[in-house]
């Protein structure tokens, strides 16, 4: 359904997590809380804290810390499932490397939760950009060499 992950230029372990995100498959509270796992901490979003319960589509597409994360990138959500979200997303971006660019920064996302959760590393957006951009950084050197001039003008802006 969704072959396209194993064709972009991600290592192995950015494709597996997209694949586990488009196919709700994360771990998110909600995830947990559907598998009758008791967490004392409760199922609401650790990063916005608006009471909202930790889903999929709330963590990566409506919590307003991954809102702010996807604005500076120049990604803005439509309202529409998961996977259209992406594929409209995908129509209105400019970079010819819109897949890479999502799914790293969905796992930077992902990362920063677990460190707030697990390691108490309060959130925010200067460390989040410098985390993709080291990120990135290693994924546009599987980028054909015709985009990396592009590739670098979009990455510098940020």
């Amino acid at each position: 359904m969704i072959v396209w992950i194993w064709k972009t230029k991600c290592v192995p372990k950015t494709n597996f997590f997209a694949w586990l995100l488009l196919n709700d498959r994360l771990n998110t509270r909600n995830i947990l809380k559907r598998r009758k796992k008791f967490l004392e901490q409760g199922y609401n979003c650790v990063l916005c804290l608006d009471g909202a319960e930790e889903t999929l589509e709330h963590l990566f597409f409506d919590c307003p810390s991954a809102v702010s994360r996807w604005f500076a990138l120049g990604i803005t959500w439509e309202n529409a499932i998961v996977l259209q979200k992406v594929f409209l997303a995908k129509q209105s971006f400019t970079k010819p490397f819109f897949m890479e660019i999502f799914m790293v920064a969905a796992r930077c996302i992902w990362n920063e939760r677990n460190a707030l959760i697990f390691n108490g590393k309060i959130p925010n957006l200067a460390s989040w950009k410098s985390a993709f951009k080291k990120e990135l950084k290693d994924h546009f050197i599987k980028l054909k060499p015709g985009l990396h001039h592009s590739n670098r003008c979009w990455f510098n802006a940020l």
